[in-house]
């Protein structure tokens, strides 16, 4: 899920950026005036500055009292400007994830040769483009019997 945003000013943007060894550099992004930007929410859960163990796949983060929380969950904005329809989204969301569960079972497909391991380090490596774009991964829906 994206929030797209039309900058009112002119900004500089800070953010941060590691290998896959350690090294951490921190770098600035200049956004003019008029420009679209696209805040890619899914990429801010993943953030290992701000959330503790987060390549896991943890849903409980967005209410734990350690980490950030319920408040810095953005995918429907935030403050004055919140989605009107963010509640209803919520429940729609709920329920039908929880019919796929009941009806289908979910796993992701393994390229030939490749182990599950290696598809899942696949499947959770992005690439840094200012913020975290997933890669394209098969995903298989068994119907349940």
């Amino acid at each position: 899920m994206t929030l797209s945003k039309l900058v009112a000013e002119d900004t500089i943007i800070p953010y941060t950026t590691w290998t896959e060894d350690g090294v951490i550099s921190h770098h600035e992004k200049h956004i003019k005036a008029g420009s679209h930007i696209i805040i890619d929410s899914p990429a801010l859960g993943r953030n290992p500055f701000s959330w503790s163990n987060s390549e896991k796949f943890d849903p409980m983060r967005w209410i734990s009292k350690t980490d950030l929380g319920v408040n810095h969950f953005s995918g429907f904005s935030m403050g004055v400007r919140v989605c009107i329809g963010k509640r209803m989204a919520e429940i729609e969301m709920i329920t039908v994830i929880g019919v796929m569960c009941k009806e289908f079972r979910m796993s992701h497909v393994a390229r030939e040769g490749e182990s599950r391991e290696e598809m899942v380090q696949r499947v959770l490596q992005g690439s840094e483009e200012l913020n975290l774009r997933p890669p394209k991964f098969g995903l298989k829906l068994e119907k349940r019997v």
